[in-house]
């Protein structure tokens, strides 16, 4: 089991301490005396949100034993290179097709809105020295009682990606996101499971994880859950299933949406 695990979010949609805020997120993470980060939030005009909240929070970027990206969109990848550049011990974690060169938002009467990780970012990760980056498809042990949850499978109907991706500027190949992944944290009192915007669904991502684990007990969930235009039907299961799982936190983040919170 875990323990002294602590979340400090540098980045969210929203803030009320006097801390930046861009529609992005960022979470550090202390644990049995490793420093993980997860994502690193969009990096608005390059802004360097990132560092000018880690300074005010606190948490030194320099110390990050390991940098691990919830997926390949711009809004959680914006400042791997500048963290690289002032960390290049760190190890990185991801799967592979988060390096994926092209990814749309295509809304109708909309123009087709690039939203891969920036082109500077992904240069900077291949860059990085080989053994440090760890490309992984299947779920993981980071360290011991801390998982990566890998490619979650997608089994619950009313659960999609929560937009319209696609790989194409034409929409001819919906994007599913199964670079999506989450992190969980084994504590004496359940799960504590860490999302980035789950695009595979909270219910796929849970049921995968208490698969994996062979545990039940969900103490926390924290993050970004995609939800913001979610269906009534698909709401009120979500809601349903927090209520089977009485966990004892939900800190709902980033693309969540304030309705669905």
């Amino acid at each position: 089991m875990v323990n002294n695990l602590k979340f400090c979010i540098l980045i969210d949609n929203t803030s009320d301490k006097d801390l930046l805020t861009e529609h992005g997120f960022s979470v550090w993470v202390e644990c049995d005396g490793k420093t993980i980060l997860f994502d690193t939030g969009q990096n608005t005009d390059d802004s360097g949100i990132l560092f000018k909240n880690a300074k005010s929070l606190g948490c030194d970027l320099t110390t990050v034993d390991t940098l691990v990206l919830s997926h390949g969109h711009y809004d959680h990848t914006g400042s791997v290179s500048q963290l690289l550049a002032v960390n290049p011990k760190v190890n990185v974690v991801c799967h592979p097709n988060a390096l994926m060169e092209e990814r749309y938002s295509i809304y109708p009467d909309k123009e087709p809105r690039q939203i891969a990780m920036p082109e500077k970012d992904r240069n900077a990760l291949r860059l990085h020295p080989a053994h440090q980056l760890h490309l992984l498809t299947e779920s993981t042990l980071l360290f011991p009682d801390i998982g990566f949850s890998g490619a979650i499978p997608r089994q619950h109907p009313l659960e999609d990606t929560g937009g319209p991706f696609f790989t194409d500027k034409h929409k001819r190949e919906p994007d599913t996101i199964y670079d999506d992944i989450s992190l969980w944290f084994e504590t004496s009192q359940g799960l504590v499971i860490l999302t980035g915007c789950c695009h595979s669904g909270i219910m796929n991502t849970v049921q995968h994880i208490q698969n994996v684990t062979g545990k039940q007990k969900i103490r926390a969930v924290v993050g970004g859950l995609h939800l913001n235009g979610a269906s009534e039907q698909r709401l009120q299961a979500t809601r349903d299933t927090f209520v089977k799982w009485k966990p004892q936190a939900i800190i709902p983040c980033h693309c969540t949406g304030v309705y669905a919170t």
